[in-house]
């Protein structure tokens, strides 16, 4: 057990399963919020709701920027390393 010890560093392995938990979480929740919004929109449009039609359109922009925005920063990442 020890040899393992030494080749692999577990802090290092604890914090890289952590930080891609958290990755993959964040990037499920809001691409979510994009799906919703557009789906949502399509929803309240057709019902005549035009301003909660806008609102879930604003939530699936924001939904869809924030996923580009976390795909572009884990490539910067990944790239600067």
């Amino acid at each position: 057990m020890s040899l393992i010890a030494q080749i692999v560093d577990t802090g290092d392995v604890l914090m890289t399963i952590g930080a891609s938990f958290a990755a993959g979480l964040s990037v499920a929740l809001v691409s979510s919020l994009a799906i919703w919004g557009g789906a949502k929109y399509v929803d309240f449009s057709q019902d005549g709701r035009g301003v909660a039609a806008a609102m879930s359109l604003a939530v699936g922009i924001f939904g869809l920027l924030a996923t580009v925005g976390i795909i572009i920063f884990g490539i910067v990442l990944m790239v600067s390393k």
